[in-house]
This record gives structure tokens, C-alpha cells and sequence, in this order.
């Protein structure tokens, strides 16, 4: 469950040093991102309300809740939720963006469907040039 490394990490170091199959890689990865997306999805919401309590509890000063990042904001209003979900994966982490935007209210089906999209085509593309540079490195050095 480390963010941004499972996919971009992971699936060419398999393919390449462990000798795994592309298949093999990909199926591991995407189901092990799909697992901790699983579980920030379900339970992202509630983790968000007990740090924010405990926060709270701490703090002596008596501030009103923070509004909305507006960055956040505009990107959501922008691209939507399907967009966010998607591009999460593959510009900063699957594990951040399914987190953020289940905590904005939008379908936990619809987050986890599109975000672990976004995760299957960055590992499908890592896989395919994990296996392409695995050739082009291969060929240059036997020559």
C-alpha cells in the first residue's frame, strides 16, 4: 500500500529483475492497489471524521472548519469525479485521489470503479514498456 510506488515501482521491477510474467506482474499489482483502494473507499470517510475529532479535541482555539481546498475545488468542478478518480492514478497516487474524493461525497462504486481503471492502464503501460526496454537493453548489450 505505498502510494505511487505500487504500479510505477512494482511492475517493472518484477518483469525485469524477478523474471515475472507481464501478466503475472500486472494481476498482483492491480489487485494489491485495488485492495488498499478498497479500504480507503470504505472506510476513508470515517478515518476523516475521527482525525478530524480528535484534532479538534486537542486544539484550544475555537476556529470555524476549513472550507474546501479551492484547488481541490476547481480540479473537481473541471474534470469531474470520473476524471479525478482516473487521473489520480496515474499524477499522484490512487491511495490520495480515492481518498480525497470519497470524503467529497461522490459514489464509493463509482470512485473505486474509475480509480482502479486509471491504476489497470498505468500498470498496463509500465508492463508494456517494462517489456520493451527489458528488449532494447537486452539487444544493445549482447552485441
Amino acid at each position: 500500500m505505498v502510494p505511487f510506488l505500487e504500479v510505477f515501482i512494482t511492475v517493472p521491477t518484477a518483469i525485469i529483475v524477478f523474471n515475472f510474467p507481464p501478466i503475472v506482474a500486472l494481476i498482483i499489482a492491480i489487485l494489491g492497489n485495488a485492495t488498499s483502494v478498497l479500504i480507503i473507499v470504505l472506510f476513508g470517510g470515517e478515518m476523516n471524521k475521527l482525525f478530524n475529532t480528535i484534532y479538534h479535541k486537542f486544539r484550544k482555539q475555537n476556529k470555524p472548519p476549513k472550507k474546501m481546498n479551492t484547488r481541490v475545488k476547481k480540479t473537481f468542478d473541471r474534470f469531474g469525479a470520473t476524471g479525478v478518480c482516473f487521473l489520480s492514478s496515474i499524477l499522484i497516487s490512487s491511495q490520495v485521489g480515492a481518498g480525497t474524493i470519497s470524503t467529497l461525497g461522490v459514489s464509493k462504486r463509482q470512485v473505486f470503479i474509475w480509480t482502479n481503471l486509471g491504476v489497470s492502464s498505468v500498470a498496463i503501460v509500465m508492463a508494456t514498456l517494462s517489456v520493451v526496454a527489458e528488449g532494447l537493453v537486452s539487444s544493445l548489450v549482447n552485441l
